[in-house]
């Protein structure tokens, strides 16, 4: 099992200097609301690619004192292995981020091919009523974890749509411009949704051979290029069916100015089997549950690779019974987890088994 086996920061939000280590045990982190526990779980999200659990920018991090904020934040991690990861703000380019292992300078990629890390957070309490995009993350960090380069894919999907979106706005009518991007579009999207097919049906086939005390989720994937992939459909047929549809749907596109065909306008939906319900009509306790079991599902379908999980205040609207299940289930997996809350005692049914730290005021002592 890989596991990180110490964490430094520096000038990382409240924590001036912060030098702790972890065994593979669950990791509980508890104090008062403010003191900077899902700080930590925040510098260990930057471990996989993108902008972290809080999607923050690179400048908004470094911690500031007195109205100041000092020059550059850093986090540095070894794993179980001795792998050293570094990433950090450059300070002559505040702007940018830097990513390093074992010293030498590193992709996304490169990092979801070492590490696979999960998160919930409170603020992910509304996915099922917020709008798509939300969602489309959601899913396609879970996606990563199956597909290490699809972040890489998807970015560049996002690049080629940028610029056919300026194209349209302003105007442009060069149809050599619009094929070019439109074939940048149509390859990467076609990897898009097959990657996502591909995690949809790992949740699936996981969700339908387990029971567990959180409630099984129907799940379906609301996008034509999606839906071909799981219909049958070859990647190349996928790409030239996308390619098609988006010179057809040119004049279309000119008109709103912006491009209205592609998996970017997908959406996962999510239904509460045992009601036959829709998620976003459940409710908040069972929308919870629902985002509990998900996360037991996917992390259980990477076994083998096994994820990193970052669980912040996931305990704390559940009742004691429920708790006390997510523990066990959590315990079986087999995988190193962090989790945050007030109280300690939210987090007896351990009953040794963790690793207890108590956290205040950008300090970390372990009990």
């Amino acid at each position: 099992m890989s596991y990180i086996a110490s964490l430094r920061l520096s000038d990382f939000r409240n924590y001036a200097a912060l030098d702790v280590g972890f065994g593979p045990e669950p990791i509980v982190l508890y104090g008062p609301n403010g003191s900077g526990k899902t700080n930590l779980l925040e510098a260990l999200s930057f471990l996989s690619p993108g902008r972290g659990m809080r999607r923050a920018k690179v400048t908004d991090i470094a911690r500031r004192n007195d109205g100041k904020q000092a020059p550059a934040w850093g986090v540095n991690v070894i794993l179980e292995d001795d792998t050293r990861i570094n990433i950090g703000q450059v300070p002559e380019y505040p702007g940018r981020r830097l990513v390093k292992i074992d010293g030498s300078s590193a992709t996304g990629t490169q990092l979801a091919e070492l590490l696979s890390l999960m998160w919930l957070t409170p603020a992910q309490d509304r996915l099922f009523t917020g709008p798509a995009g939300d969602r489309r993350k959601f899913l396609d960090r879970f996606v990563m974890a199956h597909v290490p380069d699809h972040g890489l894919t998807s970015s560049r999907y996002e690049k080629a749509r940028s610029e056919r979106n300026r194209l349209l706005s302003d105007q442009i009518n060069d149809p050599r411009w619009f094929e070019a991007l439109e074939t940048d579009l149509a390859h990467h999207g076609a990897r898009i949704a097959q990657a996502r097919a591909l995690t949809l049906t790992a949740l699936q086939d996981e969700i339908a051979g387990r029971d567990s005390v959180f409630p099984k989720a129907g799940l379906a994937l609301d996008g034509d290029y999606e839906a071909a992939i799981l219909a049958g459909q070859t990647l190349e047929e996928v790409e030239e069916n996308l390619r098609q549809a988006l010179r057809d749907g040119r004049s279309l596109a000119k008109r709103s100015g912006r491009t209205l065909i592609g998996p970017h306008r997908s959406d996962l939906k999510v239904t509460h089997i045992a009601k036959s319900m829709p998620a976003e009509d459940c409710s908040t306790g069972e929308q919870k549950a629902l985002l509990i079991g998900l996360m037991l599902a996917q992390a259980r379908s990477r076994q083998g690779r096994n994820p990193i999980l970052l669980l912040d205040e996931v305990a704390a609207h559940l009742d004691e019974g429920r708790r006390a299940a997510l523990i066990e289930e959590l315990l079986a997996l087999d995988t190193q987890l962090f989790m945050t809350g007030t109280d300690r005692h939210l987090f007896e049914a351990f009953q040794g088994r963790a690793q207890m730290f108590e956290v205040c005021q950008g300090k970390v002592k372990q009990n």
